[in-house]
């Protein structure tokens, strides 16, 4: 019969005698189910921080190329807004939203600073893409890299449409 505080009474063969037996381990854990309990964390964590790396790398990738879409988005709003051409020159790391007529830069971005080791492809990816006054575009395509295994690419359509990140 359990009683508390971790005491056991036990009544021995005769069923007169009652000795009081304190419960084995009461306070804490041994020495050998902390250390399966830190191997199976290890295990766990063995697997989970590669996966984990990718994931990171990928977010990053994604959300790159999120950017280099908003700005494009933002040149053809411009464009409408002004009335006037603009143009995004693409580099490998780097692009710039410039005003056809005056050659004015309105907005630069270099992505190795914010996005390290990642680059446009530069030749699958349309040098320079030009929004007109009413929003068309010459169309193009942009493809964004991550060393030579992921990408990350979006079209932009003769009407001005720019396509969904894929």
């Amino acid at each position: 019969m359990l009683r508390r505080y971790g005491r056991l009474r036990v009544q021995s063969l005769k069923g007169i005698d009652w000795q009081t037996m304190q419960i084995k381990n009461a306070l804490g854990f041994t020495l050998i189910e902390i250390l399966i309990a830190l191997m199976i964390m290890s295990i766990m964590a063995a697997i989970a921080v590669p996966r984990y790396n990718a994931l990171i790398k990928n977010y990053k990738l994604m959300n790159a190329a999120r950017v280099v879409w908003l700005d494009l988005y933002r040149a053809k709003m411009m464009a409408i807004k002004q009335g006037r051409a603009i143009r995004v020159d693409f580099t490998a790391i780097s692009y710039s939203i410039v005003r056809v007529d005056t050659a004015a830069v309105l907005l630069s971005r270099n992505l190795s600073v914010d996005y390290p080791g990642i680059t446009f492809n530069t030749t699958a990816t349309t040098p320079s893409v030009s929004f007109g006054s009413t929003g068309t575009a010459n169309g193009g395509t942009v493809v964004i890299q991550q060393g030579l295994t992921s990408s990350k690419h979006f079209t932009i359509a003769l009407t001005g449409r720019i396509g969904q990140i894929s």
